[in-house]
């Protein structure tokens, strides 16, 4: 059974205004008849709801009061008045009367249409009388596929048993979309952004709604079918987001595991995984068909973001720059660190690959801190824990001591280990003779010409790209540069005495200021 009020939720009424009888809309609507006849006792059915324009009434207001006397008499569920058209307003008197006798009357303007109204109505009545069997048998077996394959992919699937209606489902997170046929996705494409729960477009019905867990939205979930089976969409409804939600706490169980296994493995330096075969067997557990070469990029994310979404940005990135299928590659949370490893098959040029992602994720997320250490590949799993020690490493001594740089490989964490491993005296004798007037400048004037001169050489000379990556103005740029030139330092068109320079600056800003 349904009741008035449940109508009036669900937008059988695009417009209304509840004029009489508001503590009273919980009642039973059994039927509905459209009453435009003054014989009004033949024609008033036990529970129904009346729709009328009134035509026989008009300005009768004894005729109008009888007709609320029938209506308590027949237990009526209450009446749909179309005003503007016989008559203007529902007369204050009869408003009244409705009131003592606890009649619901509902006032609807001169456009709406009572033949669609009706049929609404209807469709919803025998909608409250579907066979629950029906969608107790469609609930089990749509639970026991899920349970074994929990994906929204494999959820929209189901509906191919169900006649008449299509489903899709957005996640707003990774942005994966899922669909059960190209019209619910034009529908959707249109109607995306509704503000209303039901659509009504010509002979069809779209129904969309979030999906939330622990105040969160998860999922936009959409629902199509043609309008006399209006019902379907509300009783589907129900079921699917709680399967979306069931859904969405096995995965996130399931990665907490994967979680707990990727960071027992890639930290453990004496890890359990001694050969390639060993890994990619325990990995089958998780899905996950390792293969070899493996490739780690360790991220630091720091600034105001959502994590998660930050995550799947950077994930889409990988994806994208580097061809892969998106089971290629797992990622895993520690602390402030992201760790993605990564199947590679192929040869590619990695640092402009690497830049190329991390353009991405910045164009997405300009306010973010990132930075982002890479292996070369690895051929063999137990080189994992001591790549990634030495990637953690330097990410924790970048952050900690705020080097400017954003992007390290494995070759420059090398040779940053190699440098600390040689004679710091020495080190320091060969850089303060290059560096040594830029350094008492900047101790005399606050200027930060050492960081300046370090990033032109690295953006290669490019005083746009340079001043964006310092945050200042071009000019503030140039005028450091030309105080260096007058220091000595000449910036013209042969730059291959340039290595000295920039070895000396990397010397002092990766070793030598933290100490000094």
């Amino acid at each position: 059974m349904i009741t008035l009020s449940e109508l009036l939720k669900i937008n059988i009424l695009e417009s209304f205004d509840v004029v009489a009888g508001k503590d009273h809309l919980e009642r039973t609507v059994s039927s509905v008849s459209v009453l435009e006849t003054p014989d009004f006792e033949k024609y008033v059915i036990e529970h129904s709801l009346i729709l009328a324009t009134l035509y026989p009434i008009k300005a009768d207001q004894e005729l109008f009061k009888r007709l609320l006397y029938i209506l308590k008499e027949k237990n009526s569920s209450g009446i749909i008045i179309k005003i503007h058209r016989y008559i203007e307003d529902i007369p204050k008197d009869v408003i009244e009367l409705a009131n003592e006798l606890d009649i619901p009357m509902i006032s609807i303007e001169y456009d709406a249409n009572l033949s669609t109204i009706f049929n609404a109505i209807i469709s919803e009545i025998q909608g409250s009388e579907y066979s629950k069997s029906n969608l107790t048998s469609f609930y089990s077996e749509v639970l026991k596929t899920i349970s074994d394959k929990p994906s929204a992919k494999e959820l929209c699937r189901s509906v191919e048993t169900i006649d008449d209606l299509d489903i899709l489902i957005f996640n707003p997170t990774s942005e994966d979309l899922y669909y059960s046929s190209q019209t619910i996705k034009n529908y959707f494409d249109q109607y995306s952004n509704s503000q209303s729960t039901l659509v009504k477009d010509g002979q069809s019905l779209l129904y969309l709604t979030n999906v939330e867990y622990q105040d969160e939205v998860i999922y936009r979930l959409a629902l199509l079918t043609n309008k006399e089976k209006r019902y379907m969409l509300y009783n589907y409804a129900e079921i699917y987001k709680m399967m979306l939600i069931f859904i969405f706490q096995r995965k996130r169980e399931n990665f907490m595991r994967q979680n707990q296994f990727l960071l027992s493995f890639v930290s453990n330096i004496t890890s359990n995984f001694n050969t390639n075969e060993e890994l990619m067997e325990v990995s089958k557990f998780y899905d996950w068909d390792v293969k070899f070469p493996l490739f780690l990029m360790l991220f630091s994310i720091k600034g105001s973001h959502n994590a998660t979404a930050t995550v799947y940005a950077i994930l889409r990135a990988i994806v994208y720059k580097l061809r892969i299928d998106r089971k290629s590659v797992r990622y895993v949370f520690m602390d402030d660190f992201v760790l993605f490893i990564i199947n590679i098959s192929f040869d590619l040029n990695y640092a402009s690959t690497i830049q190329d992602i991390y353009d991405l994720v910045i164009e997405e997320y300009p306010k973010i801190d990132l930075k982002v250490a890479y292996s070369n590949p690895i051929d063999y799993a137990h080189d994992i824990p001591k790549v990634f020690a030495i990637l953690s490493k330097t990410m924790n001594n970048a952050n900690r001591r705020m080097i400017d740089l954003k992007i390290y490989n494995e070759n420059h964490v090398r040779l940053i280990t190699l440098l600390k491993s040689l004679n710091y005296e020495a080190l320091k004798e060969f850089s303060q003779p290059i560096i040594g007037r830029l350094l008492e400048h900047e101790k005399k004037t606050n200027l930060p010409l050492i960081n300046t001169i370090y990033k032109y050489i690295q953006c290669r000379f490019s005083v746009t790209k340079t001043a964006e990556a310092l945050f200042i103005h071009p000019n503030s740029l140039k005028y450091r540069l030309g105080v260096a030139e007058k220091l000595g330092y000449q910036f013209d068109n042969d730059r291959a005495h340039f290595f000295d320079l920039y070895l000396a600056l990397y010397v002092y800003v990766n070793l030598m200021e933290v100490n000094e």
